[in-house]
């Protein structure tokens, strides 16, 4: 069965920056940096060198195979499809629970604005992804590509907020100090 090729350039890369903005900015830094404090950065540093060898690797073998399917068609041409199998039971769980951090997220920054229960948040959530996904993928990617620009744009505002906040913040400083 061949897969057809029906997301847009856009629609990948708002999904790929959606799933590492989610839980890879919003939530996993604080819970990081309260176990280790600043020793994070280091850590978040060696993690994206180990990740840039992995999407260099995975750039090689897309562009030797040009097959929709990813890792696990690597894996299934190379190693045989009992590790295959493996590689792609494993990537469902690991998308499983990156889901459910991101979900749990979310229902907490509700819950942190409304008052409104973490599970039940959390389950109208999951409903409301899991609909989506069942209805298309199109719609899927839609509602991905307006939540990831959404993020970004809070995100542009927020950093030119602290560049204007610092700067005036540092005259400020240098006119007390002269």
């Amino acid at each position: 069965m061949e897969l057809k090729k029906e997301l847009s350039f856009l629609d990948v890369f708002c999904i790929s920056t959606g799933a590492m903005i989610s839980s890879g900015i919003f939530i996993l830094p604080g819970l990081a940096y309260a176990n280790s404090g600043p020793l994070v950065f280091v850590s978040y540093f060696l993690t994206g060198v180990l990740a840039l060898v992995g999407a260099l690797s995975v750039i090689e073998l897309s562009t030797a195979m040009p097959k929709a399917g990813g890792d696990y068609y690597f894996v299934n041409r190379s190693l045989g499809p009992l590790f295959g199998t493996i590689l792609g039971l494993f990537s469902w769980a690991a998308i499983s629970l990156k889901s459910a951090f991101a979900i749990f997220g979310m229902a907490e920054i509700i819950f942190l604005l409304t008052g409104a229960p973490l599970i039940i948040t959390a389950l109208i959530l999951c409903i409301i992804f899991v609909g989506i996904n069942i209805y298309g993928m199109q719609e899927a990617a839609l509602l991905e590509v307006i939540l990831v620009l959404g993020l970004l744009i809070l995100l542009f505002f927020y950093v030119c907020d602290n560049i204007f906040t610092s700067s005036k913040n540092s005259s400020i400083v240098l006119g007390v100090m002269t």
